[in-house]
């Protein structure tokens, strides 16, 4: 609970607080973005192996200013700080496998002041496809929020960053459906402005045209189309792997998501 903990605040701070939180709001109707996004003092530092294999598998941290790639770090030490991973069916969580659960997680994230996605608690790795019990079906991934855990078959984790280019990300499009489940349990700048993107989002799909449009350029896989919240959960597939397609193909769906996201394109 927040309250209780800023009981105990000087009255100054307390007052700060609640101002910077009005001023960042009002910004963000304003402009569009949060006012601060990287209001980090102190930065975790990750040890030189770690930064290799961000490296090796991210092009979205390889484009980061120096700074800024200080800033995705620290965030994935509080990233596996925060959550907790847990192995089934014989997998074993390597410090390897944190980072890279975590480095999709900051880059989704790295737009939001509020990155740490609070649906989530957990983190389940399966080495394959796993039988899940409740729809007798087997999966590669999900996101549960009654149980605030993110699950993903490893194999076909790795598969989703092997290719950058196939608009198939397995792990982009669960920590999606995190995001925007989030998103809609939240009053924070960055929250809210997800929220009025996926409101736009809805009202351009709710024109027949442009809907026949989509379909009809078969860029998104049919998955898409199967319910909102997979729509959104495709997009930011194809966002995050083809940007410069998407931007050509549906330059104003492309518009809405990047300021939901709060993502300049030298990023992506």
């Amino acid at each position: 609970m927040i309250v209780p903990l800023l009981l105990g605040l000087p009255v100054v701070l307390l007052f700060t607080y609640w101002g910077f939180n009005l001023t960042d709001l009002a910004y963000s109707r304003i402009y569009g973005k949060p006012l601060i996004v990287h209001d980090h003092i102190y930065l975790k530092k990750l040890a030189p192996e770690d930064i290799k294999v961000i490296a090796s598998n991210f092009s979205f941290y390889n484009k980061l200013s120096h700074h800024k790639q200080k800033v995705f770090g620290h965030r994935v030490q509080v990233f596996i700080s925060d959550k907790e991973f847990i192995g089934l069916g014989g997998f074993k969580v390597s410090r390897e496998v944190k980072l890279l659960v975590a480095s999709v997680s900051v880059m989704l994230s790295f737009g939001m002041r509020t990155y740490l996605i609070r649906s989530i608690e957990k983190v389940i790795i399966y080495p394959n496809s796993y039988f899940s019990a409740i729809n007798q079906e087997f999966h590669l991934g999900e996101f549960n929020p009654l149980v605030k855990a993110i699950v993903f078959s490893w194999e076909d984790f790795l598969k989703g960053l092997g290719n950058e280019k196939d608009n198939i990300n397995l792990a982009v499009h669960e920590f999606a459906h995190a995001i925007n489940y989030s998103a809609l349990h939240r009053s924070d700048s960055s929250s809210l402005l997800f929220s009025d993107g996926i409101k736009k989002i809805k009202r351009l799909l709710s024109t027949k045209s442009y809907t026949g449009k989509i379909r009809e350029s078969n860029y998104l896989r049919r998955y898409a189309y199967t319910s909102e919240f997979e729509f959104f959960a495709v997009c930011l597939e194809h966002f995050i792997e083809t940007p410069a397609q998407f931007k050509k193909e549906f330059p104003e769906l492309f518009e809405i998501i990047k300021k939901m996201m709060n993502f300049e394109m030298t990023e992506v």
